[in-house]
């Protein structure tokens, strides 16, 4: 019963147009920052100063998470966010537990007005998918573009493409989908070129009021 309560009051702090168990949503993206501390503090090899730091810095992104969804969005307010950066970061992030090869381009800068927490964990879903997609010895790359008037993050992997795949990863997508949404930008998936899938995230371009003040 008390953890049916908790639930039910988290659900109703839930952001605006999830569409998902806030729960069920949060244990979906705490999957992969658990596997890269659990893969980290059980390395026998590698600078020991290094796989610490890496360890602190996932359990801080486990704790951001935790933070917004308890405080209904409250604590991830909108900013001006350098989406390079952030994307940057997604993909450092993502690299403990790949077995691909995650490739990363970007532009100098690239601002927009979001919710840096809800963004971080749209691409790092996004990422989590195009990995497993990608397999052992595949290749994932993260493209950071900055137009006159949006801002796209393309995630590229080099699978066996839509429909072609088994996976469980429907969650994953809704909960990008309204990520996106809540920081005013769409997400689309496409064939790649050849093979594999093309993810992108499109967020409009910071305005020079936001961005001075």
């Amino acid at each position: 019963m008390k953890s049916l309560l908790v639930q039910d009051i988290l659900a109703s702090r839930e952001p605006s147009g999830l569409g998902v168990d806030t729960i069920r949503a949060l244990c979906h993206d705490l999957r992969q920052p658990l596997a890269a501390i659990l893969l980290l503090a059980g390395a026998e090899n590698g600078d020991v100063r290094r796989r610490l730091d890496g360890i602190l810095e996932e359990a801080q992104w486990l704790s951001d998470m935790v933070e917004a969804v308890i405080g209904g969005a409250a604590n991830d307010h909108p900013a001006t966010v350098d989406v390079v950066d952030l994307a940057r970061c997604c993909a450092l992030r993502a690299q403990p537990t790949a077995t691909c090869q995650i490739g990363f381009f970007g532009a100098d800068t690239a601002l927009a007005v979001v919710a840096p927490v809800a963004l971080s964990r749209a691409l790092s879903c996004v990422l989590d998918n195009a990995v497993r997609a990608a397999g052992p010895y595949g290749r994932v790359t993260v493209e950071v573009a900055n137009g006159d008037n949006e801002i796209t993050i393309r995630v590229t992997d080099d699978g066996p493409g839509l429909g072609q795949v088994l996976t469980n990863n429907s969650l994953g997508l809704t909960i990008t989908r309204a990520l996106v949404s809540s920081c005013g930008g769409s997400f689309d998936l496409s064939s790649g070129a050849t093979v594999g899938v093309v993810a992108q995230i499109v967020l409009p371009v910071s305005s020079s009021e936001a961005i001075a003040s």
